[in-house]
């Protein structure tokens, strides 16, 4: 069976009596890699749920969690010493089982793993080929070059092209100095010298679960006929751009002039903010959305600088809303199908 890897630990909650007896139950009973089925009862706050497993009511912790009550969820016993630990697997196959959806929260920072091989002197056990350095040096240096200026839009898509995340079917055409010049192609590098784990390991192998998560995404939405595209820039704490695909209607085949497409993001400042965009021949449609109503305000009081910046299109309308969600909670739900949840725990 196909299942999510755990993400690192999470602490035991809850001192209810009922918690107390049914994790003690569990640690006495409980068998690693059994299955058990669990059912949510109720939100407890701060990333906090209360699950039925057997009877019994458990309350259980993890990263983002947000589930609704009465979903029905199948766990997986890992450990039950020194805590009972469980995470969800999935009862239907899905393409993206085995990954860790949270790593879509991460903004593919490379600072740390640019520092550390920038020396003259190698940290790791083989060099680094001459390719994959300088591709760590080139790609750092132009995803912090990429500001608000003139010319954004451009380094914006050098970034995205030297990600890597064509790398296979780029390779499959042949193509494999443009390839081996990629981030990912630099990532698989390092990992194969460094087998055998480590700081640095840690840390390559992470951002290459987040941009094979981000293929799988990319594999997943377009059956939807959507378009993503991860927006690694160091002031986000997360972002990316969906794209609506021009489709051809069935009666005229003809294609549409309209595109749609949304930005969602994640900023220290603001918080989280969805900007969805409807662009027509006559001029561009906007929606600012925030993830409160003091932000809402914000905004709607920039909105004269905001067209100000906007300035090759002409805006035929401007609205402001204060509903914006968490990006990576929004892919989240994109990404899994109704009734079913991806998540890691420790009870």
């Amino acid at each position: 069976m196909d299942t999510i890897n755990p993400l690192s630990p999470i602490k035991s909650v809850g001192t209810a009596t009922s918690d107390t007896s049914g994790r003690q139950q569990f640690q006495q009973q409980g068998t690693p890699g059994k299955i058990i089925t669990a059912t949510v009862l109720e939100s407890a706050g701060n990333n906090k749920v209360y699950l039925n497993i057997s009877g019994k009511k458990i309350l259980a912790g993890g990263d983002k969690v947000s589930l609704q009550p009465g979903t029905r969820l199948n766990l997986e016993i890992l450990a039950t010493q020194p805590v009972l630990e469980l995470k969800i697997v999935s009862k239907t196959p899905e393409v993206l089982f085995g990954k860790t959806l949270t790593l879509l929260g991460n903004n593919l920072d490379i600072s740390s793993l640019f520092q550390v091989l920038k020396g003259d002197v190698s940290p790791l056990p083989t060099p680094l080929s001459t390719t994959a350095r300088n591709t760590i040096q080139n790609f750092y240096h132009l995803q912090h070059s990429v500001t608000g200026k003139e010319g954004a839009g451009a380094q914006l898509q050098q970034v995205i092209n030297r990600l890597g995340l064509t790398l296979e079917s780029t390779l499959a055409k042949g193509n494999s100095d443009t390839a081996g010049k990629t981030l990912k192609a630099a990532l698989l590098e390092i990992s194969s010298i460094l087998r055998e784990g480590g700081s640095i390991a840690g840390t390559a192998n992470k951002l290459l679960g987040t941009l094979e998560l981000f293929q799988l995404a990319q594999l997943r939405l377009s059956t939807e006929n959507l378009l993503l595209f991860p927006l690694p820039l160091p002031f986000l704490n997360n972002g990316y751009l969906l794209v609506e695909q021009d489709q051809e209607t069935t009666q005229t085949k003809q294609r549409t002039d309209m595109l749609r497409f949304s930005l969602h993001l994640s900023l220290d400042a603001l918080g989280d903010i969805k900007i969805s965009f409807l662009q027509t021949s006559e001029g561009l449609y906007i929606q600012f959305s925030c993830d409160s109503p003091e932000k809402k305000k914000f905004a709607m009081d920039s909105q004269e600088e905001l067209k100000e910046i906007i300035s090759n299109k002409k805006i035929l309308g401007l609205s402001f809303t204060d509903t914006a969600e968490n990006p990576v909670d929004d892919l989240i739900r994109r990404l899994v199908p109704s009734g079913e949840s991806m998540l890691n725990m420790r009870v």
